[in-house]
């Protein structure tokens, strides 16, 4: 697996760029984002890259990436877990959170094909109920 494309991945969600975004993922591509559905908002399984860019739209809708740090890496055959450290600002409040995560991907030749997100999903409900 390659390192580019997973910073294309992180780059397009920085940038907000659903353009980018598309180009580095596969046609049927899977997001899930394990949380509390309607607690989180993009909480839930989202299935082909139409819906996986109206995951992405809903995430910056409410949050702000200030910025992404990789703590560890775990790749084989599979795919890769990412292990980060981000930090975000909540766009209705102005709260900041800074949180760990693991993020596992799965591809298909240079595009991502899955990616699901095990968060801190209580803080991520806590700083959005507060906005």
């Amino acid at each position: 697996m390659s390192q580019a494309v997973l910073d294309r991945w992180y780059a397009a969600l920085r940038a907000g760029d659903a353009s980018a975004l598309a180009a580095v993922t596969t046609d049927d591509v899977i997001v899930r984002w394990n949380g509390p559905p309607g607690v989180v908002p993009w909480a839930g399984v989202w299935e082909g890259r139409t819906k996986v860019l109206t995951f992405f739209k809903r995430v910056a809708e409410h949050l702000e990436i200030l910025s992404i740090e990789t703590v560890a890496r775990i790749e084989d055959e599979a795919g890769i877990v990412v292990v980060l450290e981000g930090q975000w600002r909540v766009r209705a409040s102005g709260e900041e959170l800074k949180v760990r995560a693991a993020n596992l991907f799965r591809f298909d030749g240079d595009r991502v094909a899955a990616y699901e997100v095990y968060p801190d999903s209580y803080s991520f409900a806590k700083a959005l109920a507060k906005a």
